[in-house]
């Protein structure tokens, strides 16, 4: 029989004034293990105030019943609701990543540059996808259009192509995967990439702190916040 999953998570404002980023970690009635990570965007009101309503209302809908895609959805619409008649709250919204965890698979949605990774069989993966102009960025270097450093540099970088606004979604990244028996998950932040994947995966044995004290001795000048939340099998 496959063993249970456990998790731990924690965050830091890195070089911020103010943290938008908020997880969540819960065991569901079948047993099974949901985590979620939501990048705020929109000014520091209105990033806080978006990624609480995305975990909160996420998290509420998977609790009652729904799928990862109803948690998305209702979330969504929460964010809509939160930002109606506040004109301080205008344009405000998250990025996604959640992954729910059972026996040997794991199923996960995301929206937004959220990274999902998973540590097996000696190699770092990303499973899911980044809706930021990134992917683009990196194809313009291949092609000979940029040259990395330029791309490193690029203005539009860290673009979003889609995040949970409360407008209609039209990029969701999906899927699922069986598990080997080695496999550990990340869920985080984008603030985590100042680490290379080589990097992550070096400390991904450690606890969530250990990844998080890595990312902040890298003293990238403007750290991003950083949030990272790691799923393990139980010993």
């Amino acid at each position: 029989m496959a063993r249970g999953w456990r998790g731990e998570g924690g965050q830091h404002q890195g070089a911020r004034p103010y943290q938008e980023d908020s997880w969540a970690l819960r065991t569901l009635g079948d047993g099974s293990l949901l985590a979620v990570v939501a990048d705020g965007m929109g000014g520091h009101a209105g990033g806080a105030v978006a990624s609480k309503i995305v975990v909160e209302t996420f998290v509420h809908s998977i609790e009652q019943g729904g799928g990862l895609s109803d948690g998305l959805q209702d979330a969504n619409d929460a964010v809509r609701r939160g930002a109606a008649g506040k004109p301080d709250l205008a344009g405000m919204g998250a990025t996604l990543v959640a992954a729910q965890v059972r026996g040997d698979e794991v199923r996960w949605i995301s929206v937004g540059d959220s990274p999902f990774f998973l540590i097996s069989l000696g190699r770092i993966e990303r499973l899911n996808a980044d809706h930021s102009m990134v992917p683009q960025i990196e194809a313009m270097v291949k092609r000979g259009m940029l040259t990395a450093e330029e791309a490193e540099r690029h203005p539009a970088r860290h673009t979003l192509r889609e995040a949970v606004m409360g407008e209609k979604l039209t990029l969701i990244d999906r899927g699922s995967r069986r598990l080997e028996p080695d496999a550990r998950l990340l869920l985080c932040s984008d603030g985590v990439q100042t680490l290379s994947e080589a990097a992550i995966y070096a400390v991904a044995v450690r606890p969530v702190q250990g990844l998080i004290d890595a990312v902040l001795a890298a003293a990238a000048e403007h750290q991003d916040n950083v949030t990272a939340i790691k799923l393990e099998r139980q010993r």
